[in-house]
């Protein structure tokens, strides 16, 4: 799943509508509450209906300062998901 994790609201329209949108070749309207990016929140919100709904893996493509993205997965994100 494409990741970003930020507390910006304009940084996350970014990434979906510069970044992953064109890659994936989608609206960001597509996209949005679908991949993680936005608020550690909004992930760890959208990992849990993903988790309630049967995934049990997920495996994360930050698009960009990967090792960041990944503690901020790890420490803020994954310890408030719910399954």
């Amino acid at each position: 799943m494409w990741v970003w994790i930020t507390g910006k609201h304009s940084d996350a329209e970014r990434v979906l509508s510069e970044v992953v949108g064109p890659l994936v070749k989608k609206d960001p309207d597509e996209l949005r509450g679908r991949i993680c990016v936005g608020s550690a929140n909004e992930c760890a919100e959208l990992l849990t209906r993903y988790a309630r709904a049967g995934c049990q893996r997920v495996h994360f493509w930050p698009v960009g300062d990967e090792r960041r993205q990944i503690e901020l997965i790890a420490t803020e994100v994954m310890p408030r998901v719910r399954g």
